[in-house]
């Protein structure tokens, strides 16, 4: 299926499944980040960055909480088997 990010040509596939940049944010969520975080590590918008992972927890990738007006996003065991190659299915 698909390799870690860094594999090359699995990253491109990762890519062409959920996006340039949505592969990123999975990529980056490998640890806990909130919206802002992740709009300045991506150097996008952080409407950008909500409305992407708004998409990947729609898709079962990524869970979202709230703290007060902080919004944390962290990957799935879905996601983190994307990114791994493992099989999801059970």
């Amino acid at each position: 299926m698909w390799s870690p990010p860094g594999a090359g040509a699995s990253d491109k596939a990762l890519a062409a499944l959920l996006g340039t940049t949505r592969a990123a944010i999975l990529a980056t969520l490998v640890d806990d980040h909130t919206t802002t975080d992740l709009a300045r590590r991506l150097s996008i918008s952080p409407s950008s960055a909500s409305r992407h992972t708004g998409v990947l927890r729609q898709a079962g990738l990524v869970s979202t909480t709230r703290y007060r007006n902080t919004v944390h996003h962290t990957i799935t065991p879905q996601g983190r088997a994307l990114l791994d190659g493992a099989s999801s299915t059970p």
